[in-house]
């Protein structure tokens, strides 16, 4: 009899496998605790004796039951000689894995028909922790970057220089697959306008992370999930994306003899193949960027209090090379061991170019400087990571380890070149060269345990980062631009240890996830002896708790509340005393002496859903402390010359409403409306930047009160034809010392398949109109700068790909 039943659930099985949860458990003798194999456990709709699928235990009495798609669910346990138990479940969206543990029965006389009923429920319910974005259902901007389609998402905005912004804040880590990587500089945003869309299968956007996750990023997290391939054999993908970008000009350029690039080309195949056996995987995605850009565009004009005006533009002309290489292999060494091995080389090469003319009251004809800039920079990495998978025999429990190491390095030179009026009068070419590798070192082990009643994450991690620093310059002493002299070499090391606990417990009426993490930090700066700056060397122990509760009012409409605290250590970018000198009356120089800053996250969030839509609501406030921006001061022995530096400004505070609509207005048509509101208080400060001497700067109470908004409509047409458009925009909003003003743009995706879907034709253009440059007014002590920034944001993409 028993083999009959088994083969009605084996036929049935594949018809219902559409879900996502996993169900598990064991079952022993209450007698003499012994497990009880070959024990019969039939799925049944919940109130009925409608079969849905069902299993036998093995011989360590364990079973395992995959595919239950949301509902409620009776699970019939009989064993011959054994009174039967049914067990009430109910599956959500949330745990991919609920374990119903130890079940004990006893020994019974009674006939197998008799059921004992056992009140009991477990619950694995959908929360509003994240949101997760399918990149194959975005049209606008996959054929680009993962840049490109990070910025079409709803809540997201992309500032001048490619960084995500989340809330109002740049503050947010980057992970890749869920853990912090070389890709993206180890939880920072580098990278990004270099990773392939096509190779990208999802991103979230998590705006309240668990305690499982890196304590960085107040802001919150984005997580990029690469593809992985399923199939059996050979598979995958070759894609040649041709583009131009910046086919027209917002502002006409400035006199100089060498005008801004526009028109610019650009060319990206890709390559990535999988192979894959029961034991064995094999994988090897590839890609190389060539092409011309222009990543900034800066006109700046200076308004000084003696009522003279300076106007000058850095066009950044650049010509670069980009290729990623990642080689691995996934073995199954045996049902519950994997061992992945990976290899990734990243290698970057771009050239930049300009002239920097200053023009005194509109005085075109007789420029008052002219300087110039030849800069050749490569960086790149090379990184190989070791991952092990254990899986226990209850399905869900797993422990996941990682080990990493990453040389990468940065090689730069300017080649500097200037005349003009004293302290500069002759033609003069300086040269600066910045050697920077970087060496990383990390261990991750995550702990994965499912209760009956939701799961268990435990783990510890440890990164060690050392980053030995020479910094070279040639010069003539008597006459040169380079008028600061900071040493040749520095030292950044930082080192870090976490551990963190995290219980998800999940109930019929609520939810709570509950979770700490503590994290041991130490930093050292250290660099050859100036007269400018001395070292830094600091260490903290932090922890950062987490709560999540979640009620649901009904299946359809749940209301969280959040808190957790985050934190944002100062990279060694931004700590780095060596400058800048791409605008010479502008120099861009570091803080060593930076501390991080701290922010508590709270927020109260609603999702509604219906059949054809949702709406999503939240509002949220940060307390910020030891909160760190750019501030401007004037250097006071060149009056010419605006220091740009990073300080600690002490508290602020970030608040707001967001709101996100989607809906199915036909059957071929999507709707997706996002705004976001929120009020900024900067609080009133005054503090004191050492370069190049101790000098007092001052910052006004400021609130403001920004806003954006994005709309997207996609439209499917018969014959597998898609048409997206994006539309957004962003409000004035106040910034460190002055105000940026509101822009707005437009982007068109196209996307068409043939060949059974194997073949992807796509059209991307971003900023159509080429409207989303940046302008702000800046506030200084004793002048006032009016900062356009009209960089390539204006770029048209075919992308033709083939999957095999």
């Amino acid at each position: 009899m028993k083999k009959y039943i088994f083969l009605i659930l084996l036929i049935l099985t594949p018809l219902v496998s559409y879900g996502q949860t996993t169900i598990s458990g064991r079952i022993l003798s209450q007698d003499d605790r012994q497990p009880l194999a070959g024990t019969t456990i039939t799925v049944l709709k919940a109130g009925s004796s409608d079969l849905v699928t069902g299993t036998f235990t093995d011989e360590d009495g364990r079973f395992s039951v995959s595919g239950l798609v949301p509902g409620e669910y009776d699970f019939l346990i009989t064993n011959i000689g054994y009174s039967p138990v049914r067990h009430r479940v109910l599956v959500g969206v949330l745990n991919k894995v609920l374990d119903l543990g130890n079940i004990f029965l006893d020994l019974s006389n009674v006939e197998l028909g008799e059921v004992n009923i056992v009140g009991q429920k477990q619950a694995v319910s959908s929360a509003l922790d994240k949101k997760s974005y399918s990149v194959g259902s975005f049209v606008t901007g996959s054929t680009g970057s993962v840049l490109d389609v990070i910025k079409t998402l709803p809540g997201v905005v992309i500032d001048q220089e490619s960084r995500i912004i989340l809330r109002g804040s740049d503050k947010v880590a980057i992970l890749i697959d869920g853990k912090q990587s070389s890709l993206t500089g180890f939880g920072s945003q580098k990278g990004l306008e270099s990773i392939p869309a096509s190779q990208i299968e999802s991103i979230e956007i998590i705006n309240n992370p668990s305690a499982k996750y890196d304590a960085a990023g107040m802001a919150g997290i984005v997580n990029i999930v690469f593809k992985k391939s399923e199939a059996k054999g050979l598979t995958g993908d070759a894609g040649l994306a041709p583009g131009i970008g910046m086919i027209s000009k917002r502002k006409e350029d400035l006199p100089t003899g060498m005008p801004s690039y526009s028109d610019n080309l650009k060319i990206t195949p890709s390559l990535n193949l999988n192979y894959k056996t029961e034991k064995l995987n094999l994988y090897w995605q590839s890609y190389l960027i060539k092409q011309r850009r222009l990543p900034n565009n800066e006109f700046t004009t200076r308004f000084y209090d003696d009522g003279n005006m300076t106007e000058s533009q850095v066009a950044e002309n650049r010509s670069q090379y980009h290729y990623n290489l990642k080689l691995g292999l996934d073995w199954n060494i045996t049902s519950n061991q994997t061992f992945t091995l990976f290899g990734l080389y990243d290698y970057e090469w771009h050239i930049d170019t300009t002239r920097v003319w200053y023009f005194t009251n509109k005085d075109y004809l007789s420029p008052m400087r002219k300087w110039g800039f030849h800069e050749s920079e490569g960086t790149g990495f090379t990184n190989i990571t070791l991952q092990h998978k254990f899986r226990f025999k209850q399905a869900g429990h797993e422990l996941n380890s990682q080990l990493l190491f990453t040389k990468g390095w940065e090689d730069e030179t300017y080649n500097l070149s200037q005349d003009g009026p004293p302290p500069f009068p002759v033609i003069r070419t300086d040269k600066t060269h910045v050697l920077a590798p970087e060496y990383v070192y990390m261990l991750t082990s995550d702990y994965l345990k499912p209760l009956p009643f939701g799961r268990i994450e435990a783990g510890i991690s440890g990164r060690i980062r050392h980053m030995p620093i020479t910094y070279t310059m040639t010069k003539d002493p008597a006459n040169t631009a380079l008028i600061y002299n900071f040493g040749d070499w520095s030292e950044w090391d930082e080192s870090l240890a976490g551990a963190y606990l995290n219980l998800i417990g999940e109930f019929l009426k609520a939810d709570i996830e509950a979770g700490l993490r503590a994290e041991y930090t130490d930093v050292r700066y250290e660099f050859a002896p100036n007269q400018y700056f001395t070292g830094n060397q600091y260490d903290y122990f932090s922890l950062f708790p987490n709560v999540r509760l979640t009620f649901k009012i009904s299946r359809s409409n749940k209301i969280s509340l959040f808190y957790n605290r985050r934190v944002d250590r100062p990279g060694e970018d931004i700590l780095r005393i060596f400058p800048k000198y791409d605008d010479p009356e502008l120099l861009k120089i570091g803080n060593p002496k930076l501390m991080p800053q701290f922010t508590q996250n709270f927020e109260l969030a609603h999702k509604f859903i219906w059949q054809t839509g949702s709406f999503y609501s939240s509002i949220y406030h940060k307390i910020i402390s030891d909160y760190y921006t750019r501030v401007y001061i004037q250097d006071p022995d060149h009056s010419e010359i605006t220091i740009k530096a990073y300080d600690n400004l002490g508290k602020a505070f970030n608040s707001g409403v967001e709101f996100t609509f989607d809906q199915k207005v036909m059957k071929n048509w999507k709707l997706s409306a996002n705004a976001n509101l929120y009020r900024n208080k900067i609080f009133s400060h005054t503090g004191q930047i050492s370069f190049p001497v101790p000098q007092s700067y001052s910052i006004e109470e400021r609130i403001d009160f920004p806003f954006f908004t994005k709309l997207t409509n996609q439209i499917t047409f018969p014959g597998n034809f898609v048409i997206e458009t994006t539309g957004q925009y962003f409000s004035s909003k106040n910034i460190g010392q002055g105000k940026e003003l509101s822009r707005w743009g437009i982007d068109l995706g196209i996307k068409k398949s043939l060949a059974s879907n194997k073949l992807e034709l796509n059209l991307s253009a971003t900023d159509i109109f080429n409207t989303m440059g940046i302008y702000q007014k800046i506030n200084g002590e004793g002048f006032n700068v009016v900062y356009q920034n009209y960089y390539e944001t204006q770029v048209f993409t075919i992308n033709i790909r083939y999957k095999f």
